[in-house]
């Protein structure tokens, strides 16, 4: 007999670094997050440095406090031999190595990666879900 275990595989945008956001309220070794540095977002419009240092090494300190949390996260940097420098292309590859069952993401504020992340999750052979970013009181 064969036990299923579910795992959820959650994407965190770099403008979505809330570590009040109800995600994070409690550990789940079930559930990982994963964070990367890719081309698509540094090189869509141009840039200056400072800022995509900036949003990078936010970036960096976030996954590190949900690992000194408890939380499971995969953080993919900008020169990684891995990173296939696209937020699809990566989720698909995690998903496929270590066997996700569910994804989910925060809404993007930004119209062009909300529609990315819609065509991107009507092809998944996988439950998905998107949740609010929690970003503004209601």
């Amino acid at each position: 007999m064969t036990i299923v275990t579910s795992k959820t595989l959650r994407l965190i945008l770099g403008d979505q670094l809330n570590s009040q956001h109800s995600w994070f309220k409690k550990q789940d070794q079930t559930v990982t997050y994963v964070l990367m540095e890719i081309r698509t977002e540094t090189d869509y419009v141009q840039h200056h440095i400072q800022k995509v240092i900036g949003f990078f090494a936010a970036m960096r300190n976030f996954g590190k406090e949900l690992q000194e949390l408890g939380h499971q996260v995969i953080y993919l940097r900008l020169n990684d031999k891995g990173n296939l420098q696209s937020f699809d292309k990566n989720c698909e590859a995690l998903i496929a190595k270590h066997q996700f069952t569910n994804f989910e993401y925060q809404q993007p504020d930004e119209y062009r990666l909300d529609e990315h992340l819609k065509d991107f999750t009507e092809k998944l052979n996988i439950p998905f879900k998107s949740y609010d970013t929690e970003h503004f009181y209601r």
